[in-house]
């Protein structure tokens, strides 16, 4: 096997025509995943071209059953299949998968991989955010679908649209969740302060 997990997946990936990467991102966003690992928003897979894919695979599931993934699809077929087992895939590579929350070091400073800064204030931010619209403006394609956003945008009160927004959290992995924070941060700036200190 030539070159690394990242390499292999991204050249992979770049040997997919424009429909069959179109057809791959649609089965991608519907296969069953392994328990612990998280589904990529349909909104990030949309715009995505072959290398940032990739990044997404990789940040989601590892390079390992990132590169899986990839290999297991059949052109020919139009198919795909669920990402191994855990026994399956240590008899296909050796070494462990680690879950999505340790694969990467957390992208905000002082915030553990056991819990995110989300997830630690999140009674704090529903209550206390005002002005959501302009955040959801902020994560309009990137973290949210048009879908998505325009539900969110339909409630009538802030709290309201923070509660339906961590609705999604779910399913959210830890680059979402920077993303939210580091939006917060910026439209919220006395807020997150007042809560980085307790």
């Amino acid at each position: 096997m030539e070159g690394t997990g990242r390499s292999r997946l991204l050249q992979t990936l770049a040997g997919l025509g424009k429909d069959e990467l179109r057809r791959w991102k649609e089965k991608l966003s519907k296969i069953p995943l392994k328990e612990g690992y998280q589904r990529i928003p349909q909104a990030l897979l949309e715009t995505a071209d072959p290398g940032a894919l990739a990044e997404l695979l990789i940040s989601y599931y590892g390079e390992e059953d990132g590169l899986q993934l990839a290999l297991v699809w059949d052109s020919r077929q139009q198919g795909m299949r669920a990402l191994p087992t855990e026994q399956q895939r240590k008899a296909i590579v050796p070494g462990t998968v680690k879950s999505p929350t340790e694969i990467r070091a957390p992208l905000v400073p002082g915030i553990t991989h056991k819990e995110h800064f989300i997830d630690q204030h999140r009674e704090q931010l529903i209550q206390r955010v005002r002005q959501v619209d302009g955040v959801l403006d902020k994560l309009y394609s990137t973290v949210l679908d048009n879908e998505q956003y325009q539900s969110i945008r339909a409630e009538r009160t802030d709290p309201e649209k923070m509660r339906k927004l961590f609705d999604l959290l779910p399913s959210w992995n830890r680059d979402c969740k920077d993303q939210l924070y580091q939006v917060l941060e910026a439209k919220q700036k006395f807020l997150i302060q007042e809560l980085k200190g307790t």
